[in-house]
């Protein structure tokens, strides 16, 4: 899937599944700014999450808001 790139991403093709990752046998939600979103128990919620997280970041070109924004969904 290709995803919108931010302003200065070059575009590339990566699904949100290829961001929901099982580590320390916990399930966890990789964003674009590296930062570890979880854990979450079971893969089905961390690919909701992913889904949820990427709406909301759907159009945000500045990463100041987008580091807001995961910050606030990690609360």
């Amino acid at each position: 899937m290709l995803h919108s790139p931010r302003r200065g991403e070059v575009p590339e093709r990566r699904s949100r599944s290829d961001r929901v990752v099982l580590a320390r046998g916990r399930w966890y939600v990789m964003t674009r700014e590296q930062i570890d979103i979880g854990p979450y128990e079971v893969k089905e919620a961390a690919e909701f999450a992913a889904a949820q997280l990427s709406i909301a970041l759907n159009g945000v070109d500045d990463p100041s808001v987008a580091l807001a924004y995961i910050a606030e969904f990690q609360r």
